[in-house]
């Protein structure tokens, strides 16, 4: 077995490209299986109350055996275990859920794990909210026995960039909707969306994009690209524009409006195009999409509904408000003012956000806020099947 001590960098850089291309996923759980000497690993979201699972994916793992899961098994003692006892980003072995000897007479084992060889599983919930969770696992046969504890403390390890890469991988939706040539979803987001080639010219910008040009407008979309009415802001899109190109995976700016008022952000990211994806983009002419920018206006608040950060980070609504407030560039003093609370509990109100969001400055709240708002319709339901 390879040494264990510490993740490689290549394993780490291919998590969080599974971000962007989720069919990568797979090549995450086989190089993982391979480290912890296990036969297979699994990736799944699934929802306990409906019985119902959105999707997974798997190495070395029956196709036969995932589609009983589906039909008979999604509530077992494993995931109920995972979704009612165990806090989520913590390792588990099954041995603690529920020995071998009495997993063995349960119809889960006789149906899932006997047919494949499988009796030992290590699990991790990387998200869980009331009604679905997120959950990774990797899994071994009766004859390997039961994960060492070096093996876990790897698992562990890994427990966090596995988060990171699935709150990136799901929020930002709009890669989804780049990946599957959705471009009447793209029409249809509520932040502006502009595509770009490798020579930062546009290919495609939505409806909400070219609503920042014109007379008033601080944006001006030109054949070779994106500009602003100010030259220096408008140099400083392009650095950022040029950056991504470069293989910064993700940048963001702010610019001023011309009308004075808040101003906009401007969030650039790879566009992660891979070989799959050119034929789909090719139908529409657009198999040069290099960069994806997302221009995020923060008086469109009804584009950001309060709601969705609660379902999305666990937020009460007072986190919420505070959430919307402070992304959208106010100051503390300016959001106690706006929400009528003292600045000492805007304070404390903003450390349990970036604690419960993962993120610990405003630039990378506004990131979050704009990828899990992009949608104006879908709410509950796109998060449900996204989460």
């Amino acid at each position: 077995m390879s040494s264990l001590e510490e993740p490689s960098d290549k394993l780490l850089d291919l998590i969080y490209d599974a971000a962007a291309d989720d069919s990568l996923w797979v090549a995450v759980l086989r190089e993982i299986a391979n480290l912890t000497n296990s036969a297979g690993g699994v990736l799944l979201c699934q929802s306990g109350r409906d019985r119902t699972l959105f999707f997974e994916h798997h190495c070395n793992t029956s196709d036969e055996c995932i589609r009983v899961l589906k039909e008979r098994h999604v509530l077992n003692p494993w995931t109920i275990h995972m979704a009612t006892k165990q806090p989520v980003g913590v390792v588990v072995a099954s041995d603690e859920i529920l020995a071998l000897p009495e997993l063995r007479q349960t119809a889960f084992f006789d149906e899932v794990l006997r047919p494949q060889g499988l009796g030992h599983s290590a699990m991790i919930g990387l998200a869980q909210k009331p009604d679905f969770g997120v959950a990774f696992s990797m899994n071994r046969g009766p004859r390997q026995g039961s994960y060492s504890e070096q093996e876990l403390r790897f698992l562990q390890k890994l427990t966090p960039h596995l988060q990171r890469s699935m709150k990136l991988g799901l929020r930002v939706d709009a890669y989804k909707a780049l990946q599957r040539a959705e471009f009447r979803t793209l029409d249809s987001l509520a932040v502006g969306v502009i595509l770009l080639d490798r020579k930062a010219r546009i290919l495609f910008a939505n409806t909400a994009a070219r609503s920042f040009e014109g007379e008033h407008g601080p944006l001006g979309l030109r054949q070779a690209g994106l500009v602003h009415a100010s030259p220096l802001h408008s140099r400083r899109l392009n650095n950022l524009v040029q950056s991504t190109l470069r293989g910064v995976p993700m940048g963001t700016i702010s610019v001023p409006r011309a009308d004075g008022g808040d101003s906009l952000t401007i969030l650039a990211l790879a566009a992660s195009v891979r070989a799959q994806d050119v034929d789909r983009l090719a139908d529409a002419n657009l198999q040069g999409a290099a960069v994806v920018l997302f221009i995020i206006d923060p008086a469109n608040k009804a584009g950001i509904p309060a709601t969705w950060l609660m379902d999305a980070y666990g937020l009460t609504p007072a986190e919420a408000k505070v959430a919307l407030a402070v992304s959208s560039g106010l100051s503390i003093p300016e959001t106690a003012s706006q929400l009528h609370l003292s600045p000492n509990t805007i304070k404390t109100q903003l450390r349990n956000v970036f604690a419960k969001s993962g993120v610990n400055r405003q630039t990378d709240l506004a990131r979050l806020i704009a990828s899990i708002g992009l949608l104006k319709s879908g709410g509950a339901n796109l998060s449900r099947e996204n989460e």
